[in-house]
């Protein structure tokens, strides 16, 4: 979490009401790209927009008050939900964990969307076909801050797949 912290004191003082409630936005965004894993070619590429889950809106929370909080720089990916399962902010694991990467250099930007943090895992073939994934702070277990089951099932059996995420942090 310390990645937000490059908004300036000022910066994250004046996102404070005078109540002492905080006015911010924030949205998640995955990107999947399903690649061949011999020749690099994009087979399918997919974004969309997910639940930020109740637990991580709170270590975010924390984080902005001053609470010491582990960084999230995990992206996981599983197998677990099936036709029909949606996703819920009071998600708090993945269902069916198949892999775990660190992306332990996430990026930040500011642009007209607010402040952009963005963590991105690759997963090679043999992994699982992908049902689902999450951005957590451990290597096991951990908080869940963000939480995406995607419309079609991504192929990291076969192909290799990258996953980025974008916590997008504004002005509400």
């Amino acid at each position: 979490m310390d990645h937000l912290k490059h908004m300036d004191l000022q910066e994250m003082e004046d996102l404070i009401s005078e109540e002492g409630e905080a006015s911010l936005e924030m949205k998640g965004r995955w990107t999947a790209v399903e690649r061949d894993p011999e020749t690099g070619e994009v087979l399918g590429e997919a974004t969309s927009e997910n639940v930020i889950t109740e637990d991580g809106a709170d270590a975010i929370a924390d984080m902005l008050a001053g609470t010491a909080v582990t960084d999230f720089t995990y992206i996981a990916v599983g197998n677990g939900p099936t036709a029909g399962d949606t996703e819920s902010v009071t998600q708090s694991t993945l269902s069916a964990e198949q892999a775990r990467k660190q992306d332990s250099s996430p990026s930040t930007s500011d642009d007209a969307s607010g402040q952009k943090v963005t963590w991105s895992a690759v997963f090679g073939p043999g992994t699982c076909v992908v049902t689902e994934f999450g951005l957590l702070n451990s290597d096991s277990g951990g908080t869940l801050l963000s939480y995406n089951i995607p419309e079609i099932a991504k192929d990291a059996d076969n192909a290799e797949l990258t996953l980025t995420y974008e916590l997008i942090v504004n002005e509400g």
